[in-house]
């Protein structure tokens, strides 16, 4: 049924949600197996009785992008495969050689069956054309990017000198970022900095260094989370040395940039996506090490004039990346080819 929703309500009469698939239901294959199968069905008749001329479906889960590419195989119809960074992220994260193993084989036959594959980053794009051989998809750049009606630069005291916004997880790189804070903490006495999510214990072993200088905060809504973000002066980003995260730029990334907060980024050494971004634009600084994260942090947090430079380069850069925005750029391309065909 025509659901509406408190940050788009204007599409209440444009959008209709169905749950078709739940993959993390605890019911066995079979029931597994079974509900995959009536519910692809559900959705063909879904798409056929609106007469859908293009179905998009996005990762990281296979399940409904399979469904989705099945249905529009049936009804004939334009399929476009939107790729999240956590596409590769996943085979790491959910362990098991079968189950990885399975879910390769729906993410080829999705990727080659795509009329168009919308990709994040240009590394993703390129693991794509070689794991899966999809050469003949149309291949587009669509970044993840910000809401700018929600993260935006604002008038807020800079209270907070890092932050790190994000629930605990095995990509992000949380020791790491623990003890640069209490190399940083040694540099800067007075230093505040503040974690944002679930799954953080402050009297953990690796926390315990860090502990006088970190406030550990639950997860809060996205307005609240804005607000927070606007209170920051550094942004933590981080990921583990893992090759697959390389391709990623999560979505923090960008909310940072657009609220004009520059990036504190702890990564392995060599190329990154991440690290691309970052240097190119000059939008804060990409340490190897807890040491040279401790260092620049504190080069930055005690330099004015140059935290305002960077802080600017980020909200400049950050005009490529508004979500919405992007998502226009890309259903336009879509809608074109459709009028065309």
């Amino acid at each position: 049924m025509p659901v509406g929703s408190s940050r788009y309500p204007d599409a209440t009469d444009q959008v209709i949600y169905e749950k078709l698939y739940d993959s993390y239901a605890q019911r066995g294959w079979g029931l597994a197996l079974l509900g995959l199968f009536l519910s692809t069905f559900r959705l063909i008749h879904i798409l056929r009785l609106l007469e859908c001329r293009c179905v998009v479906a996005s990762t990281p889960s296979p399940f409904i992008p399979f469904q989705a590419m099945l249905a529009s195989r049936i009804l004939n119809v334009e399929y476009v495969l939107d790729v999240r960074d956590s596409w590769e992220m996943e085979s790491l994260t959910h362990s098991g050689p079968l189950r990885n193993r399975f879910k390769k084989l729906l993410e080829k036959s999705c990727a080659r069956s795509a009329d168009s594959v919308w990709v994040v980053t240009a590394t993703l794009m390129e693991r794509l054309r070689t794991t899966y051989g999809a050469k003949g998809a149309r291949f587009e750049l669509v970044p993840n990017g910000a809401d700018t009606s929600l993260f935006r630069p604002t008038e807020q005291e800079k209270v907070i000198d890092l932050l790190f916004l994000g629930s605990q997880a095995r990509y992000r790189n949380v020791a790491g970022v623990l003890e640069s804070l209490a190399l940083v903490g040694r540099l800067r006495p007075h230093l505040r900095a503040v974690f944002v999510g679930e799954g953080y214990r402050p009297d953990d072993d690796r926390s315990s260094s860090a502990s006088r200088y970190v406030e550990f905060l639950p997860s809060v809504s996205r307005t609240e989370a804005a607000r927070i973000v606007a209170q920051a002066r550094l942004g933590i980003v981080s990921f583990s040395s893992e090759d697959v995260f390389r391709g990623a730029i999560g979505a923090k990334t960008y909310e940072y940039m657009a609220s004009g907060v520059p990036l504190a980024c702890l990564g392995p050494s060599g190329h990154s996506e991440l690290r691309r971004l970052v240097e190119s634009g000059n939008l804060g600084f990409y340490a190897t090490s807890p040491a040279e994260f401790a260092e620049q942090s504190s080069r930055i947090l005690g330099d004015e004039e140059l935290w305002r430079r960077l802080s600017r380069n980020c909200l400049v850069a950050s005009l490529e990346h508004d979500r919405t925005a992007i998502s226009k750029r890309a259903l336009s391309s879509v809608l074109r080819r459709l009028s065309e065909g």
